[in-house]
């Protein structure tokens, strides 16, 4: 049996057994999240799975403060810039953001494809990251490190509804910040700031729910037309 069971309380999505052995420990358990860790020798690469939980705010309204750029660069303070570079369609987009770093850490910057999806019959909404590079957007050598190993993917699950109060998240992703960086400063950096984030994240939903302009991703070609039964 494990021995963080006591430690790591159950959360949506969470399953300790199979995260175990898969190869993921719990680092951080806070009153709305919980941190896991998978280190990648061969990539020297660290991933981390954050599972959490708000019944403040609808999945429509987190979704909107994850993909409103133009309101993130007003709260996230670490926001230098933040646009849509070019849109391939109406799901997916590139997507440029520098960000500060602390000092004495370089400041830097990322290009990367985001998509979005929105399952209407799980009631889940995804939005997925992945680096890339962009004729558009070199990189800035002097001012900037440029990240090229960045990739996040982001579930965003209704408890009752997507417009309904009560939501879930599971947020997995990889960031090595483009130089070799100490793994207890990495840890301290995803233990710290990823939180902090979060709960910033949270209180942006929460004025975007004010503003009634919520977006959800468009419907796929493939999938069904999204009708909601009105019987």
């Amino acid at each position: 049996s494990s021995g963080i069971n006591a430690e790591c309380p159950l959360r949506p999505g969470e399953d300790v057994a199979l995260l175990e052995a898969e190869g993921w420990a719990c680092v951080s358990v806070l009153e709305h999240l919980t941190i896991w860790k998978k280190t990648l020798v061969e990539e020297n690469l660290s991933l981390y799975k954050i599972f959490g939980s708000f019944d403040s705010i609808s999945a429509v309204e987190f979704y909107n403060a994850q993909v409103n750029d133009q309101y993130r660069s007003v709260w996230d303070k670490s926001v230098n810039n933040l646009y849509v570079v070019d849109n391939i369609t109406n799901n997916r987009e590139i997507v440029y953001w520098a960000t500060k770093f602390p000092f004495p850490l370089q400041d830097r910057d990322y290009v990367f494809e985001r998509s979005h999806s929105l399952d209407d019959k799980k009631e889940e909404i995804v939005i997925a990251s992945r680096s890339i590079t962009h004729k558009a957007k070199p990189e800035y050598p002097g001012k900037l490190v440029r990240v090229y190993q960045y990739g996040s993917k982001l579930v965003i699950k209704a408890n009752q509804g997507l417009y309904e109060k009560g939501m879930s998240y599971v947020l997995t992703y990889y960031d090595d910040f483009g130089v070799p960086i100490p793994n207890q400063v990495k840890d301290r950096m995803a233990t710290t700031k990823i939180p902090e984030f979060l709960d910033k994240v949270h209180e942006a939903a929460l004025y975007l729910g004010t503003t009634g302009k919520l977006y959800v991703p468009y419907p796929e070609p493939h999938s069904p037309t999204l009708r909601r039964s009105v019987s």
